[in-house]
């Protein structure tokens, strides 16, 4: 955001989250987030995004939860913190209260599941993107970020667990960055 322009209202911060949590269906939300906050509607920079998403994974939580907090406490401090947490939590639960009865009957329909599995595929090529942009951004600074990648990737196709490909990748992810920092690249 630009450091003269006024944040955005309180309002604004919970109806771009609010639509954002109303529009994704499964994953994608951050590919989403990024597209509302970064290119639309420029309240945050694409490098101050991407450090954000990396804290988010970072933490213990849903990220899109985790990423919405950290959005709108840059935005508006705690107060917007808390209002786009609920811009992204209030839409979907009452969603998802309202719309599980209707699923719930209509699954034996062959219909249904073929239009969830649509569902998950678009939702999987969204994360995709959001993927391979923040791997380009790494990868721009250093070819180091495309190591821990590939072996990300790796784990998770050999089922290796979360918590250990974290464990493991996390600190050597943080030792690679210090260390190309520290000669200058």
């Amino acid at each position: 955001m630009d450091t003269e322009a006024r944040p955005p209202s309180l309002a604004g911060i919970f109806w771009a989250c609010a639509k954002i949590s109303m529009s994704s269906f499964g994953g994608g939300v951050s590919a989403l987030m990024m597209r509302e906050f970064v290119t639309t509607r420029r309240w945050i920079s694409e490098a101050d995004f991407i450090d954000g998403l990396a804290i988010s994974q970072a933490l213990p939580g849903v990220n899109v939860v985790n990423i919405s907090i950290w959005m709108g406490y840059k935005l508006r401090y705690g107060i917007g913190a808390a209002v786009a947490c609920l811009g992204v939590i209030l839409p979907g639960a009452i969603i998802i209260v309202l719309a599980s009865e209707v699923l719930h009957s209509a699954t034996e329909w062959p219909l249904v599941g073929l239009a969830l599995s649509g569902l998950s595929a678009a939702a999987l090529g969204v994360s995709f993107n959001l993927s391979f942009r923040t791997i380009r951004r790494a990868v721009s600074k250093s070819l180091l970020p495309l190591t821990v990648f590939v072996a990300t990737l790796a784990a998770a196709y050999l089922n290796v667990p979360t918590i250990v490909t974290v464990a493991v990748l996390a600190p050597i992810s943080i030792a690679l960055c210090y260390w190309s920092a520290s000669r200058g690249q």
